[in-house]
């Protein structure tokens, strides 16, 4: 653990250079060279990622539009289909309201009496019972007979 570990020098040395070698530019060239085609390739792979991101955005908006466009006539149907059972169940609500009333009145013990005289023929004896005539219908006066105008003739 406590064994020693060779230290790197932060400058690294140089051998001494000859006049008739130029090798620095040429290594300074292909360093370059490495980091402007590291740029370029980074910079192609970020463009290659932002048009792969804007290809799958475009394609969820195309579908989500698309869906839109098959969901609203949908959705407008549907509508009209609620508001016609809507007002199918008032109408019935009321019709139901009206027939819970009726049930109601038949089997209301007070008014059973009643309920028996409008759908029976028979009255009770006691109730007396009026019948209304149309003033067209009202007995004519009598006519006077043959046998009187004979006899007022007969005077003649």
């Amino acid at each position: 653990m406590n064994a020693l570990q060779p230290q790197h020098d932060p400058a690294p040395r140089r051998l001494a250079r000859s006049p008739q070698v130029k090798a620095q530019p040429q290594v300074t060239s292909r360093r370059r060279s490495r980091t402007r085609s590291r740029r370029q390739s980074s910079h192609q792979a970020a463009v290659l990622e932002v048009s792969l991101k804007l290809t799958v955005n475009l394609i969820l908006v195309a579908t989500g539009v698309s869906t839109l466009a098959r969901l609203i006539p949908y959705n407008m149907s549907q509508q009209s289909d609620l508001e016609r059972l809507r007002t199918e169940v008032k109408e019935a609500s009321a019709k139901v309201g009206g027939l819970q009333e009726d049930f109601d009145r038949h089997f209301d013990p007070q008014q059973a009496l009643n309920v028996m005289q409008e759908q029976n023929i028979r009255f009770n004896p006691r109730q007396k019972q009026v019948v209304w005539l149309k003033p067209d219908a009202q007995p004519e006066a009598a006519p006077k007979s043959d046998s009187t105008s004979e006899a007022n003739a007969a005077l003649d």
